[in-house]
Parts: C-alpha cells; structure tokens; sequence
C-alpha cells in the first residue's frame, strides 16, 4: 500500500430511511411516461460493450448543453470525471486551490492524485480571499462549484472568468446549474480554454442510482484527458436510460419548477431557525450555530439533514417532510416559549 494511505479518508455509504433530505437528490418523482419508455428499453446488448449508446447519449447531453459531442467526455457521475482530471492534470506536489466551504471530494482527489489542497482559513467564498490564496499559491487548478455546494452562493461569470486568465486550469463544477442556466459557464467556454466545466444527471434529472456525469471543454482537452479514462467506464443500460429521460421534452422543466416552488417552500419553513442564504439550487443553507442539535431534532422525526458549522445545508423536499420538519420547529418554539 501506498504511504500514508490512511490521511485519506473512506466514504461509506449508508442506507437512510424515513426523509434523506442530506444529499440534494431529486424528489420529483419519475413521471409514468418515462416509467413505460424505460420499460421498453431494449435489453439484447447487454452481451456487449456499450458503445452505440456512450454516442446517442453525448448527442443527446450535446444537443441540451449546446456544445458539440466532441466536447463532452461521459463518466461515471462527476465524481469519477473530477478523479480523472486530477490525475491527467496534477503532477507531483501540484497545488490545487478551492473555496471553503466547497465540495468535500475535492481535496480527496487532489490527495489521491498526490496533489497539494488548499483553502481560505477564514471569508473563503469571498472572491478578493480567493484571488489572495491563488496569488499566495501559484496553483496548476482551481476548483469551483456554482452554485456553490454547500451554501448555494453563486459566482458571476466575470468572477470566472478573472479566476481563468490566473491560472493553468479551472473547473467550474455546474452539479446544480440545471436549476440556472442562464448562470452556465457553456456561455464562455469558447473564450477561455482552459477552463473544464462538469456536469450530472443526478440531481435536477433525478437520476442519481444510473451514475452519469459529463465533461465540457474543448475538444483538445477533451483528447488530452481522455487517455486517462478506462475503456467502457459508463453502463450502456444507464446510458440507454438516460437517454430516454434527455429525450423528453418537458421533463427537466417539471422537475426544476417542482424543485423551486418546493425550495420556496422550504425557505419559509426554516425561517424560525435562522438566516436562510440566497439559493437557486435544489437546495437551502440556513445558518445556526445548533447546527447538530437541529440535526438530531429532525432526525428524531425521520429527516435526514446535513450540518456543518455553522448551518444547514437542506434539500427541497416532499410536503409530507415539511411537515415533520413544522412539527419539530413547533415543539422546539413551545418549549422555549413555555
């Protein structure tokens, strides 16, 4: 085994029952028409390598991304896309740099590929902290989620686009830009060559259980990163599945406008709690610092959130979750109040 193999740390994944509103998955449910049209998928490849399939889907993403399928690498959701170009890009010691609080898999990554993590120590989604670090560190990569995971911040493309012309590469992670796309890096792509955007199908799509992720860039780096990309990395029955939920017309638009009138929802509902900060994800942060005991209030109900902090991080949900979540707000107030 590699040295100090432990300092990184083993995702585990557990099963949760009752409400997982920790992990920003849809809630919308699949509308029937795509249960029938997934049902008629065609099973007689599944002998054989995928390929056909890897081609109609990167058509169908192209086509909705509005970027030629020559730009466009699939993966095995974004995360496995996110371990790869560490590994193409970062040698030895290479400093990456991201915002704090951000994606926890990016310094993972970095550590695997034997790169060097850094974040702002304090103020670390403040564009003027990032730029300080980034002159400070002279980094190969930067790493950037928009909207932000967790807090739901957005960055502005000139903000981007400032962060592109300081450094040898950027990834701006759009996990949850379907939810604002007029927010997409895509729109700037052409400008900036250095920059790699990636996307997933696992969160306004809903189809987090087929593992599907997507890089965007240009078609050089697109050649260059893909030496490092096991052959058939992708399911072909995912691939096939998922093009069929691309193909529909009006599904993502239902999904997204489920998503923010329920965030809107949520927005309300957490106000007793504490600040809630801006969002145009499927998601909400409030802050609080009972950030655990609120936690394990909801838990107690059955609805699982995520606590960091100094806050919440909850995703839009069902009403039948809501309401657990009035319940546990109403017992904490009459407490206090009594």
């Amino acid at each position: 085994m590699r040295r100090n193999y432990q300092n990184i740390p083993r995702y585990v994944p557990h099963a949760a029952s009752g409400y997982a509103l920790n992990q920003n998955e849809s809630q919308y449910p699949l509308p029937e028409r795509l249960e029938r049209a997934i049902r008629d998928v065609s099973l007689e490849a599944l002998s054989r390598y995928p390929v056909e399939e890897l081609l109609a889907l990167k058509a169908s993403y192209a086509d909705y991304a509005g970027v030629e399928p020559t730009q466009l690498m699939v993966g095995s959701g974004s995360d496995e896309l996110l371990a790869i170009l560490s590994q193409a890009i970062l040698d030895t010691e290479d400093r990456v740099v991201a915002p704090a609080p951000d994606f926890s898999m990016y310094g993972i990554y970095t550590q695997i590929a034997r790169g060097h993590f850094t974040q702002p120590d304090e103020q670390g989604l403040r564009y003027e902290t990032l730029i300080e670090v980034i002159r400070a560190t002279e980094p190969k990569l930067v790493l950037i989620s928009n909207p932000n995971n967790p807090t739901g911040k957005m960055w502005t493309l000139d903000e981007l686009s400032d962060i592109a012309t300081r450094v040898p590469y950027l990834v701006v992670d759009e996990a949850y830009i379907d939810f604002t796309m007029k927010d997409s890096f895509v729109s700037r792509l052409s400008e900036y060559p250095n920059v790699i955007i990636l996307r997933t199908l696992s969160k306004a799509f809903g189809l987090a259980n087929l593992r599907i992720g997507f890089m965007i860039a240009s078609e050089e780096i697109i050649e260059q990163i893909d030496r490092f990309r096991s052959p058939f990395n992708v399911s072909g029955l995912s691939a096939a599945v998922a093009n069929v939920v691309l193909r529909d017309e009006t599904y993502i638009q239902e999904s997204i406008q489920f998503h923010t009138a329920q965030r809107e929802k949520l927005t309300e509902l957490l106000r007793p709690i504490g600040e809630i900060l801006p969002s145009r994800a499927n998601f909400i942060y409030v802050k609080t610092d009972d950030s655990e005991g609120w936690a394990s209030r909801f838990l107690d109900k059955g609805v699982h959130v995520r606590a960091f902090p100094d806050g919440l991080r909850v995703s839009a949900g069902t009403d039948e979750a809501y309401a657990l979540i009035q319940q546990t707000i109403e017992e904490v107030n009459s407490v206090e109040n009594s």
